[in-house]
């Protein structure tokens, strides 16, 4: 019996000791498995970058490549395409998908049109709303009457950093406000917004004009008597039609009643716009994008957009910055849903709507 429970102690020891050794086996191997399940992870997601890049760029989809170069060439994160690419993407391949403004050079002067006293048909003073959902996009369309009501704000830290939709509403005492022209982006992730570009003017005051910058691409004006302007213009020439508030953007998508075609190039994505109907009344639109809503919220094209504008009946409408831009506000609430994973993004300029 005693030589019994010395060796069954025997067998228990020795079994403890094989169940040590083999733990710490386990817990000497557990980093190597971990480090070679990281590496096939790093393996397998490097493969599927790299042969999803030669799928996409050189592959037989031509539309899908079109879609996907246009769309992110026209944000602030276009120069992402060449290491997207594999940097096997030439730079006279990427021109090709560049943004196409349209209208450039002189345009005729339109004839004038006297807003100043309201608009024919409608209430003298009111904002309408108005919800548009179609296959690809929701539009949020704003009436506004007079047009004289709308003006432009400039960031108050000009040359420094934008400021969002509702700062501008707020430091304005607007009623409502959209995101409007062109500006320049210190920072590629984010931008700061602080640097409006082409012919700005707020008031009746030139805050920014280098040609350097914007050339002879469109500006997008508002007259003394509330006529929307849509065309390439000098300052001299806007002054001449009594403009006194302006920013710069495109491409131009009805001029004096006239849709401007030939504009393809620029994908899917959130818009803005501005437009005018015949009888003087102010449109603003903001359509929301990049699946934020659904995947029913894809993006509107240029061409869906400019086709909007005209079943809204514009005679003259213009494009304004969108993309992850693309902001309307409206009694202090947000109406659509920016695509800035950070909320409102910071712009240089907005339209606004002041109170009578």
């Amino acid at each position: 019996m005693r030589h019994s429970r010395h060796s069954t102690k025997r067998k228990s020891m020795v079994n403890s000791s094989h169940h040590a050794e083999r733990g710490e086996k386990i817990k000497r191997s557990l980093p190597i498995r971990l480090a070679r399940g990281a590496m096939f992870t790093v393996a397998a997601l490097a493969y599927l970058f790299v042969s999803t890049s030669l799928l996409l760029f050189h592959g037989p989809y031509q539309s899908l490549k079109n879609y996907f170069i246009q769309s992110l060439d026209t944000t602030m994160h276009g120069y992402l395409l060449k290491p997207l690419s594999l940097w096997t993407l030439p730079e006279s391949e990427i021109d090709k998908y560049k943004p196409n403004l349209g209208i450039r050079g002189p345009s005729a002067l339109p004839t004038l049109v006297d807003y100043s006293n309201g608009t024919n048909g409608h209430s003298p003073t009111s904002i309408k709303m108005e919800t548009i959902h179609e296959p690809t996009f929701t539009a949020y369309v704003m009436f506004i009457s007079p047009p004289t009501r709308v003006e432009v704000a400039v960031t108050k830290y000009i040359g420094v950093r934008g400021e969002t939709v509702s700062e501008f509403v707020n430091d304005t005492g607007a009623i409502a406000g959209i995101n409007a022209g062109a500006f320049q982006d210190s920072h590629h992730w984010r931008g700061t917004g602080g640097i409006p570009l082409g012919i700005t003017m707020h008031n009746g005051q030139l805050v920014h004009n280098d040609p350097s910058q914007w050339n002879d691409d469109p500006t997008i004006g508002i007259t003394n008597k509330g006529q929307l302007i849509v065309g390439s213009y000098t300052v001299q020439q806007l002054r001449q039609m009594g403009v006194t508030q302006s920013v710069a953007f495109g491409p131009v998508l009805i001029q004096n009643g006239k849709p401007v075609y030939g504009i393809n190039t620029w994908g899917v994505a959130p818009r803005t716009a501005i437009g005018q109907l015949r009888n003087g009344t102010m449109v603003f639109v903001v359509t929301d994008g990049r699946l934020v809503n659904g995947v029913n919220d894809l993006g509107a094209s240029i061409a869906e957009l400019r086709q909007l504008m005209l079943n809204l009946g514009c005679i003259n409408a213009a494009n304004l910055d969108g993309g992850s831009s693309a902001t309307m506000v409206y009694n202090g609430k947000l109406i659509n849903t920016p695509t800035d994973v950070l909320g409102e993004r910071a712009v240089a300029t907005a339209f606004v709507v002041m109170p009578n």
